[in-house]
């Protein structure tokens, strides 16, 4: 269910960085003004936009080996993307986390792979950004501890490959004029805001002259945790009826979220963030569905602490299931009461490898009806059966006797009190 949707820019600085492929799916407007709280709406009508997003969208050498085409030396990553396309057409709005540069052929700090890299300085052939566009995401965060993996020429680069296929981006920026400005994109006419942070730049960095190149919080320094939930509050002062924070934060693969986890997402709740997306542990985490007062009012927030890997070429290691992700689909309802969360969903996935791919699947639809996923490796079955009680475990974790599951999609429904 794609509907048309309009993008509003506002800016805090008369500035304009956003990219369009120029498709008739998206309109955008650049404000300079802030939108007014009033709405264009009639009192009872009513509004829904539905959200999808992902965790670490990564770039292995084993998945540039199998798109790589000898022939005309390019590289092809659509077919990856084949069997979760269908549930990402069914979304207003697909996020995730880009965990990867894309400095160009040859310009990264390492050109082990045709001219590119993997860990640990990621730096991934263009064509990944078309493939994504082409999936169906609308806006990566490049805000993660591999950045600067390509140094600022390559986070600069970076946005440029993603203006030019159309997706947008928020985390990392070319200027203090783009790092300043407000995104809010009005979805099927709910206004929702946008912040994407990091707290790690792998011992890197930033020059003073760079400084504002991206948002982050080394450390969780609570001076820059305190910068992070300001922005948070200019998006609600500027007419953001919803706020969805991509933060990149947590201990590599670790089930549990540690407490400067809870201690950020708390405070980003605090500051008026709706839904906090969170990446990096690369395995999953538990997601909750807690209270925190705002401004007085007791309001509740979804957080996911991590999605997982939503494609890498990492594999299970034990109970590290780092090859197992999830999307995590919310929707979102707007009538004369205000704007709330009514719905939330969630679609573990599985990384499967193949002569010519590395791609995703669905993993409880898999593990229900093999017979429709034939070109799956026994091994790979194997691994999915053998991930399904974990990974079932624990994303229900905080939904305990309120979550169904459809085991011919594969969706898990957690039923929000």
């Amino acid at each position: 269910m794609r509907n048309v949707w309009v993008v509003i820019l506002i800016m805090s600085l008369l500035f304009s960085c956003s990219g369009s492929d120029g498709s008739d799916r998206v309109d955008a407007e650049v404000l300079t003004d802030s939108v007014p709280l009033a709405d264009t709406l009639k009192e009872d009508s009513v509004k829904h936009a539905v959200f999808m997003a992902v965790g670490d969208i990564m770039v292995h050498r084993w998945q540039m080996q199998k798109a790589f085409d000898k022939k005309d030396s390019s590289f092809n990553f659509s077919s990856s993307f084949k069997y979760v396309k269908p549930f990402f057409d069914e979304a207003d709005f697909v996020l995730g986390n880009l965990e990867t540069t894309f400095a160009g052929k040859n310009k990264g700090r390492q050109n082990k792979v045709f001219g590119y890299s993997c860990f640990p300085y990621f730096n991934a052939p263009e064509e990944m950004a078309t493939a994504l566009k082409e999936a169906g995401f609308d806006l990566l965060s490049t805000a993660n501890n591999h950045s600067l993996d390509s140094k600022f020429e390559g986070l600069c680069s970076t946005l440029n490959v993603l203006d030019s296929v159309g997706l947008h981006h928020l985390g990392t920026y070319r200027s203090q004029a783009e790092n300043d400005s407000v995104r809010i994109f009005d979805i099927n006419g709910i206004k929702t805001g946008f912040l994407a942070c990091t707290y790690s730049l792998n011992g890197n960095t930033l020059k003073s002259e760079v400084a504002f190149s991206i948002d982050e919080f080394r450390r969780y320094d609570k001076g820059k945790l305190e910068r992070l939930c300001g922005k948070i509050r200019r998006l609600k002062e500027a007419g953001a009826e919803f706020v969805i924070v991509l933060t990149h934060f947590g201990t590599e693969y670790q089930h549990e979220p540690n407490a400067k986890q809870k201690m950020a997402a708390r405070m980003f709740a605090e500051a008026g963030a709706d839904v906090i997306v969170g990446s990096h542990p690369h395995i999953l985490q538990r997601i909750d569905y807690d209270s925190v007062t705002v401004d007085g009012k007791v309001k509740k927030v979804l957080v996911a602490y991590s999605l997982g890997n939503f494609i890498s070429s990492q594999v299970q290691r034990g109970s590290l299931l780092k090859d197992v992700g999830a999307v995590m689909r919310f929707s979102v309802r707007k009538d004369s009461c205000g704007v709330v969360l009514d719905g939330l969903k969630v679609l573990p996935t599985y990384s499967y490898w193949k002569y010519k791919e590395i791609g995703v699947v669905p993993l409880i639809a898999a593990c229900n009806r093999p017979e429709d996923f034939r070109f799956l490796r026994k091994k790979s079955l194997m691994c999915i059966k053998g991930s399904y009680k974990q990974t079932f475990d624990v994303l229900s974790a905080s939904f305990k006797n309120r979550c169904e599951v459809d085991s011919v999609a594969g969706w898990m429904e957690l039923k929000l009190e």
